[in-house]
């Protein structure tokens, strides 16, 4: 047989019992590289939210900016034309 020396004797018991070794060396690789890969995925989703979240804060406190504007805008139209109208009876 390939693989088996002469003076060495094929046990089925001990040749399983390696490869299961071996196969449970290779599977908990496999998680640990999966959980590595899922916190690294779980990290990227959370940056994405938070820049999300600030960008919309961002944009919010611009547009509350430019409405304020407006109505102060508005507000001093307003008490020009009344100042003008103003009539005394």
């Amino acid at each position: 047989m390939v693989g088996i020396k002469a003076n060495q004797k094929f046990s089925f018991v001990e040749n399983n019992a390696k490869w299961r070794e071996k196969r449970q060396a290779a599977n908990e690789q496999y998680r640990a590289n999966q959980a590595n890969l899922t916190n690294i995925f779980t990290v990227n989703s959370n940056a994405a939210a938070t820049a999300i979240e600030l960008t919309y804060q961002r944009v919010t406190e611009r547009f509350q900016a430019e409405l304020s504007a407006k109505a102060d805008e508005r507000e001093k139209k307003l008490d020009t034309l009344s100042s003008s109208l103003d009539i005394s009876v």
